[in-house]
């Protein structure tokens, strides 16, 4: 599905691109099914220097809602991640509540099918201990 007399290739996978940080964090990433070139240029000069002195006199406060913002989305991360788990807990604890209320039920015929034998019952069970002493090995000393 590759045009004949085109330089440009068409690979489904691989078409898209993917914006970093400086610190090596992947910020986004976008995939198209066409896309052959992406043309990017910083450019040299984004504030005045009056612009620059201003955000550097405040920088402390911009540095501050910087880091309350960072900090507001990784505690909605955490409490995405949280509620999952409970919600896994919770359809767990569920799941064991309705086996025991099923064990609880099927109780009678199981008493019958062992001829009045409870199982669950701890009083059926006998409680025997043996203990069994091996000598491993002797050795006689003579003592003056």
């Amino acid at each position: 599905s590759q045009p004949i007399g085109g330089g440009h290739f068409k690979f489904a996978m691989d078409n898209g691109y993917q914006l970093w940080s400086f610190q090596g964090k992947q910020l986004h990433q976008e995939s198209f099914e066409n896309f052959y070139q992406l043309a990017w240029r910083p450019r040299e000069k984004l504030l005045t220097k009056a612009e620059r002195k201003t955000v550097l006199k405040n920088l402390k406060k911009y540095e501050r809602q910087f880091d309350a913002a960072d900090k507001e989305r990784k505690r909605a991360e955490y409490l995405e991640k949280t509620t999952e788990k409970r919600a896994l807990r919770s359809r767990f604890r569920e799941r064991l509540a309705e086996l025991r209320q099923f064990k609880a039920q099927q109780k009678a015929a199981r008493i019958d099918l062992l001829g009045g034998y409870d199982s669950d019952d701890e009083s059926n069970f006998v409680v025997k201990e043996h203990q069994v002493e091996n000598i491993l090995s002797t050795k006689e000393e003579v003592v003056y």
